[in-house]
């Protein structure tokens, strides 16, 4: 016998069939019931022995602490399995839409600081698992918002670049948040302009002229007190030769982030205009200067981490398949694809993917997601990793 006095009766479900006694159990007298390593071997042992047993507190105590760090670390591994594998495209869409409910509502947004944090802490983790999801998702995901969807398609380059250029994520962050609030006073004015078919009015004119400042006071007002943040929404539409505005800052006076956030905001427009280009032509022709006269290391930047066909963008194979870029290549010129249909004939069951280094599947054009004629849905596991 032992001394009772230190003992807890066993949790339910503490012993188990088939394996062994974590601790000794005695009854509750302090008789020996099962020496621990012992093997509980029948369903009705384990009942017995449950309803009887009890343990020495110390150790009981020990073995849940333990079953409960090793629950939580399951627990853990699931979840990071779970972010691992989710979609790429799917979190962006839901990142769409939550852009739209913020940027829409502004300053009425309880803890409007935190939601831009929150969406660039997004950005960030997606860019790093899924950096060509998250670059697909520019060119392919519908919007109903164009002044919010512009804002996280900028972002969500900028992620990806920064990763590139080698920035820490609190290099980042200011920078992200600066493209999620770059339009933050003129949401609602983008989508009315999206939408008319005349020139801006002296009202509109003076309001987009005006945006800069003011949605840098609309974030100090919501607790941005990031200068850096407030110094790239500020000069984000100053130009190298002082045409810019609102300041008409020139040179070295603008910081090169605020230039670069320009380039990818210009580029993203190009996309996503009224009348939207090509995303290869539009890089083609910012690397020949014709959309202005922007730092040659962003161009460069921009252009090789891309490549000339960017992932979410659709082609014509030397097959004479319509497919869709899904990951960068090896070479600007070689993306990953996948084959959606003959150009005359309907889409596949399910998206080929094809070699395009082979010259039997070598990318010889871009098109038009008209021409792909499929809906997104139907493309979003090309981007899932089991």
């Amino acid at each position: 016998m032992t001394d009772s006095s230190a003992k807890v009766k066993l949790p339910r479900n503490f012993l188990r069939a088939g394996q062994q006694a974590p601790v000794d159990v005695y009854a509750k007298n302090g008789v020996l019931l099962l020496k621990r390593g012992l093997y509980v071997l029948t369903e009705e042992q384990r009942d017995r022995l449950a309803q009887l047993g009890h343990g020495e507190s110390e150790e009981v105590a020990a073995k849940l602490e333990r079953e409960r760090l090793e629950r939580a670390a399951q627990r853990e591994k699931e979840a990071d399995q779970q972010r691992n594998s989710a979609n790429p495209l799917q979190e962006m869409a839901f990142l769409l839409r939550r852009a739209e409910g913020v940027l829409q509502h502004g300053l009425a947004v309880r803890d409007l600081a935190g939601s831009l944090l929150g969406m660039a802490e997004g950005l960030l983790a997606l860019s790093r698992r899924h950096p060509d999801g998250v670059l697909a998702s520019v060119f392919l995901l519908p919007f109903q918002c164009i002044g919010s969807a512009q804002s996280v398609h900028v972002a969500a380059v900028l992620a990806v670049l920064g990763r590139r250029l080698g920035l820490s994520d609190a290099e980042l962050r200011p920078m992200l948040g600066a493209a999620l609030s770059m339009n933050l006073a003129v949401t609602g004015l983008l989508n009315q302009l999206a939408a008319q078919s005349a020139p801006m009015d002296l009202a509109q004119q003076e309001a987009m002229f005006a945006h800069p400042a003011l949605g840098s006071a609309m974030l100090r007002e919501a607790g941005v007190d990031d200068e850096y943040w407030h110094l790239l929404v500020q000069q984000q539409h100053e130009q190298q030769d002082g045409s810019g505005y609102p300041q008409g800052l020139a040179g070295d006076e603008i910081e090169t982030d605020a230039l670069l956030l320009q380039m990818v905001d210009l580029v993203c427009g190009c996309v996503h205009n009224p009348q939207p280009q090509l995303p290869a032509l539009v890089l083609g022709s910012l690397f020949r200067g014709e959309l202005g006269g922007f730092p040659p290391q962003h161009v460069s930047l921009l252009v090789k981490e891309m490549g000339i066909y960017p992932p979410g963008s659709f082609v014509r194979l030397a097959s004479n398949e319509v497919a869709v870029v899904t990951h960068r290549g090896d070479k600007a010129n070689t993306p990953k694809v996948a084959a959606l249909r003959k150009l005359d004939g309907p889409p596949y069951a399910d998206p080929l993917l094809r070699d395009s280094r082979q010259s039997a599947y070598h990318v010889m054009e871009p098109v038009s997601a008209a021409v792909a004629a499929v809906k997104p849905a139907y493309l979003y596991k090309l981007w899932y990793k089991p």
